[in-house]
């Protein structure tokens, strides 16, 4: 007569319907909780490799994944009212956070390109403002820190150091109305001690002086300026030479 007789090891249904239910590889259409929507591959469950992920509120992101993070190169934009999409982020990132090399397109109009770190301007980077402004130079988490150059919509503009978003240290500002240039040290955006001289077109400028300056007649200047505590209190900044290309082909 058969019997039958449970096993002492077996898996219970509910398990074995979850690891049938794990994600691999491609799937289309795979919809969240709150209906936002995941084309692409899978890897035990999580987001891995390729894929498009658009959520209920308009954002769209296209690139890489692992681990179901952002992670690699991709795209992220906004949907607009006509259907259309508007680029916000292209370039890359770890673990869901721009980190590295890309381009940012602001609401306001603003635009940077350049390095990142955790989702935020850090090492060297461009940045065009929408009011005409420029500034191109060395971040420290999305504020100007160490060399940089800042060009103002008059065509005037200072290079130097630059200190939690404000000039400080030794810089040179170039008044390109006036054709004159001014070398010193800022504190606090303020310039407090400073030499001016003419530049080589000042001749050629909007509203020039009418005299040149004259040169200085101060005997040893430079051994004076070399020997003023002042003076060498300033901080000029260093280039990061961990850059892997030159910061001039960062177009």
């Amino acid at each position: 007569m058969p019997f039958y007789r449970k096993p002492r090891n077996f898996t219970p249904l509910l398990i074995a319907a979850e690891k049938k239910a794990i994600k691999n590889g491609v799937h289309h259409y795979i919809f969240t909780s709150r209906f936002d929507r995941y084309v692409g591959d899978w890897k035990n469950d999580l987001k891995e490799g390729k894929g498009l992920f658009l959520t209920v509120t308009g954002k769209l992101y296209e690139g890489d994944w692992y681990k179901g993070f952002r992670h690699g190169f991709g795209n992220l934009s906004n949907r607009l009212e006509n259907g259309t999409f508007s680029l916000e982020y292209r370039g890359e990132w770890v673990r869901g956070k721009p980190d590295g090399v890309g381009w940012r397109y602001y609401e306001n109009g603003n635009v940077y390109f350049g390095h990142w770190k955790r989702g935020r301007r850090h090492g060297y980077g461009k940045m065009w403002y929408a009011n005409g402004t420029m500034y191109v130079g060395y971040w420290k988490m999305n504020l100007r820190e160490g060399l940089g150059m800042f060009v103002q919509a008059n065509g005037n503009r200072y290079e130097g150091h630059w200190e939690n978003n404000i000039k400080s240290g030794l810089g040179r500002f170039y008044h390109m109305h006036t054709g004159q240039l001014q070398e010193g040290c800022w504190i606090d955006d303020i310039c407090i001690k400073s030499k001016m001289s003419d530049i080589l077109i000042r001749q050629f400028c909007d509203i020039p002086t009418e005299y040149p300056i004259p040169p200085e007649n101060l005997q040893d200047s430079k051994s004076l300026l070399e020997e003023s505590e002042f003076w060498l209190q300033q901080k000029i900044g260093d280039i990061d030479k961990q850059l892997k290309h030159c910061i001039d082909q960062m177009i």
